[in-house]
């Protein structure tokens, strides 16, 4: 599933398109009992804390 904002509402979330449709998307993942903003989904790529202050908590999107 793919979600259009971090917190998953009903309506926001569909059948994911990655793989078969190109868009800028972002990662969220928890590690260590945080919950991350990443580019892709390892933590090798550009990661932010999704509860940190803006504009710490601004996330680096990626065309995939």
């Amino acid at each position: 599933m793919e979600c259009t904002e971090v917190y998953a509402r009903e309506g926001t979330c569909r059948p994911s398109s990655y793989g078969t449709t190109k868009l800028s998307r972002i990662w969220v993942l928890k590690t260590s009992g945080q919950w991350l903003q990443c580019q892709y989904p390892d933590l090798g790529s550009k990661c932010v804390k999704v509860f940190a202050p803006p504009p710490t908590n601004l996330p680096y999107p990626a065309v995939q």
